[in-house]
């Protein structure tokens, strides 16, 4: 049995005005542009790589922030074959006996969204497993953390010929960090159902502009926090218990309007040029399943607390999750 570990590079539209989204809508957020992808014997040698460019048919023009992490636009792939010639080479090129394996959750979402619009159900793929949640168990590590934090975990040094947000480069240093594991083999347990993605609309809900603080606790009790506002109303909320950390840039709490009943509060942070932890606040109508979800987890809150108290003396520092933290910006269904 062969490991081909996978990862794409993606295009999305310049506004969710344009024309060409409000035809596709969310049967299509991210157009593939590139399939990168290395090939491992069963003794864990890289013995094949495969980069693939994929000229896009809907989102023709390359966001700006996508050209500037990739490399890629829209001159450089236009000459490329369509998705499903491009998924078919893959596929040709993975042979018979492989499993396949990516960095993380958000590649088979993405990958899946593709072969559902344009209709590659035909060309059978292997489930995707998650190396990251493998070496966060590991490592006993509480949250995902990205690939270039592992690789420094792991002393790997990345290449200068080498430049990460590349497709193939990506997986080839995935590869370098996934040899590391003690049971490699052990991530055949980790396989990963797609997510279906979705673009929440900006009417239904409100987002603060990013506030800059010097510590993620700092941030937590702050108004902006504390005192969050109805996206439909304008009135102070009342907070409904305390906030649950999904990840280390992620919160969630829920809170009570007196004219429009449950509102979900979403927190996440980003670390900005001069290292300040800048906080961002969104708030939406809550339905049944996040009231839910949110209870039960502060119903767990204190028993984690304890637990990681009695393992470790004292609770993790915030900011230092925050650090090694690999934050994904991935529009998920709740």
């Amino acid at each position: 049995m062969q490991y081909i570990i996978l990862d794409l590079e993606w295009n999305q539209p310049l506004s969710y005005q344009s024309q060409t989204y409000r035809e596709v809508g969310d049967r299509l957020i991210f157009e593939m542009i590139q399939i990168g992808a290395v090939k491992l014997d069963s003794g864990l040698q890289i013995v094949d790589s495969v980069s693939l460019p994929i000229a896009p048919t809907h989102y023709l023009r390359i966001h700006p922030r996508i050209r500037r992490m990739t490399g890629l636009d829209s001159e450089t792939l236009a000459g490329a074959p369509a998705f499903r010639e491009a998924l078919e080479q893959f596929a040709a090129w993975c042979g018979e006996d492989y499993v396949l394996l990516t960095w993380g959750c958000d590649d088979v979402s993405v990958l899946w969204q593709n072969i559902s619009f344009f209709h590659c159900e035909d060309i059978v793929l292997p489930p995707l497993c998650d190396i990251q949640r493998l070496f966060s168990d590991v490592h006993q590590l509480r949250d995902r953390i990205g690939l270039k934090a592992a690789m420094e975990m792991m002393q790997i040094a990345p290449d200068e010929a080498r430049s990460f947000h590349n497709a193939l480069n990506d997986a080839w240093y995935t590869a370098l960090v996934f040899r590391t594991l003690p049971d490699p083999a052990a991530v055949l347990n980790y396989a990963q159902a797609p997510k279906k993605l979705v673009h929440t609309r900006r009417s239904s809900r409100e987002k603060t502009p990013g506030e800059a603080f010097d510590s993620v606790r700092e941030a937590l009790e702050s108004n902006l926090v504390m005192h969050p506002t109805c996206p439909r109303c304008g009135r102070v909320l009342a907070l409904d218990g305390e906030y649950i950390k999904q990840s280390a840039d992620k919160y969630l709490a829920v809170a009570k309007c007196r004219n429009h009943g449950r509102i979900l509060i979403r927190l996440r942070f980003r670390i900005d040029d001069d290292g300040k932890r800048v906080l961002y606040r969104s708030t939406a109508p809550a339905n049944s399943t996040h009231v839910a979800y949110i209870h039960t987890k502060q119903l767990q809150l204190e028993e984690r607390r304890r637990r990681w108290l009695e393992e470790h003396g004292s609770l993790p520092d915030p900011d230092e999750e925050l650090l090694r933290a690999e934050p994904t910006d991935m529009p998920f269904e709740s």
